[in-house]
């Protein structure tokens, strides 16, 4: 409670206090006998005769002199016999902040005592009755945790308001008309209690304060706790779009969560040696996906954990090792000499530079081809398809002649070249042979067809890879044979 002070001057006076004309109080000293003015106080409350608990109580006192002379000396004010404020007088004086408001419920009389001076007698005001009435307060619960599996933890919350000012007490849980225990309210109207739920099923929860001398109890509004049954088991797997790849590329993680009668649900975080990349929430088929392009040159040793929800039970994916490469490119061809019979196909092995570009995409070209051959790439190799001779009626292979005729011819030859022959031999075998060789001339190569498909020989080609911006080439040296 406030007590305001005010001295007035002479003659000045409460006009709803009485004003007291007793006569002058004589006191003795040592030999001299002193007489000391008659002093009244008057006690006034300002604020309503009856309050709730925690309102403020204000009000003040009059000191005046009989005389009307100036007063000096002490006020002390009374709850009942008990002092709480004692101040110096003197005009505005106040008693400390947070007086006002810690008189507890029931009825307060309020005195005011002065305690005299040298010249002025002591004097104690007029009683004031003030009526404090219990506050009103209300109870919110709050629980961590809803649903929750059984055999979970759940905290459950009570925060006790007074209308007027803070609560103090206990606070119990119930639930249903069974209670589960109770916790004592703090400084902030708070409390708590830890429970594990352990029966499925919907439960009623309410907080109940149980109030005291001084605040009314109040019981919070009901709030249902679902308690699922046990957690089903799940499962994460963890895959990635391509491994090994290059520094600066995109690559994604996806994790698959399974598990239980529905899809899980919740969230899913990356993790590498213990540190969260990112985390990502499972759509409605339980899948999460995390795209990078950021990760360094080096092994990444990646886990998805899924943090459950409340009918699945958390679950960790093995580890992926994603590997990042430095940014180089380039193709060697694994032979530098082949060798093909016409109409077959030469298969060249391509070796691609480990996180080369072409390593994800790579077409090629082959320029320096015999006749009628072409090149393409496929599965890591590259293939040089020729053509064989036409069937023109003649299974005659490349490079064989027409026997019937070349015999004779052959025969006339090494008789050109026999010693001791007679010159018109000589000269009959040459007509022979001449004509034979025109025979040979306009008849061996009749359906033979040589002049068709890729003819035998060697040939220097240069293949060409190109991936995006990247291109190359390497060179193989081809031999066609009959």
């Amino acid at each position: 409670m406030t007590m305001l002070i005010t001295v007035r001057a002479a003659g000045g006076q409460i006009a709803s206090a009485p004003v007291l004309e007793p006569s002058s109080s004589v006191t003795v000293v040592g030999a001299q006998t002193v007489t000391q003015v008659q002093s009244t106080v008057a006690l006034q409350i300002t604020t309503p005769l009856t309050v709730f608990y925690g309102e403020a109580i204000d009000g003040l006192a009059q000191v005046t002199a009989n005389d009307g002379s100036a007063v000096t000396g002490m006020v002390t004010f009374y709850d009942g016999t008990t002092g709480f404020c004692t101040l110096t007088l003197a005009n505005g004086k106040s008693c400390p902040a947070g007086s006002s408001t810690s008189f507890g419920a029931g009825a307060h009389v309020f005195t005011a005592a002065y305690s005299g001076d040298s010249t002025h007698a002591s004097s104690t005001s007029n009683a004031v009755t003030v009526t404090v009435m219990q506050d009103t307060t209300s109870t919110a619960v709050s629980i961590s945790t809803n649903p929750v599996a059984a055999g979970g933890s759940v905290v459950y919350a009570a925060q006790v308001q007074g209308t007027h000012g803070a609560a103090a007490g206990t606070v119990g849980f119930f639930d249903g008309a069974a209670s589960m225990g109770s916790a004592t309210l703090d400084s902030g109207g708070r409390a708590a209690l830890s429970m594990l739920m352990m029966t499925p099923g919907t439960h009623a929860i309410t907080a109940v304060y149980a109030g005291n001398a001084n605040s009314a109890g109040s019981t919070s509004a009901e709030l249902d706790e679902v308690v699922m049954a046990s957690l089903a088991a799940s499962m994460t797997m963890l895959n990635v779009n391509a491994d090994p790849v290059v520094a600066g590329d995109s690559v994604t993680f996806t994790a698959h969560v399974t598990g239980g009668t529905s899809v899980p649900t919740g969230t899913v975080v990356f993790v590498e040696s213990g540190t969260v990349l990112s985390a990502s929430t499972l759509n409605a088929a339980g899948v999460a996906a995390w795209s990078i392009s950021s990760l360094s040159v080096g092994r990444h040793s990646i886990v998805a954990r899924y943090a459950g929800d409340p009918s699945t039970a958390p679950s960790i994916s093995g580890v992926l090792d994603e590997v990042v490469n430095t940014a180089s490119d380039g193709f060697t061809l694994g032979e530098s000499i082949v060798t093909v019979v016409a109409g077959e196909t030469a298969v060249v092995p391509v070796k691609v530079a480990t996180g080369s570009s072409f390593a994800k995409e790579i077409s090629m070209t082959c320029s320096g081809l015999p006749d009628e051959a072409s090149c393409s790439f496929a599965s890591g190799a590259l293939k040089i398809s020729t053509m064989g001779p036409r069937d023109c009626g003649t299974t005659t292979p490349y490079g064989v002649a027409n026997l019937p005729v070349a015999a004779p011819v052959l025969a006339g030859l090494l008789m050109i070249f026999t010693p001791k022959r007679r010159r018109a031999m000589r000269g009959l075998l040459t007509a022979v042979c001449a004509v034979l060789a025109m025979g040979a001339m306009a008849g061996c190569g009749m359906g033979n067809c040589t002049d068709l498909g890729s003819r035998p020989g060697s040939y220097m080609v240069t293949v060409m890879g190109s991936s995006g911006a990247a291109a190359m080439s390497q060179k193989v040296k081809l031999v066609v044979t009959p």
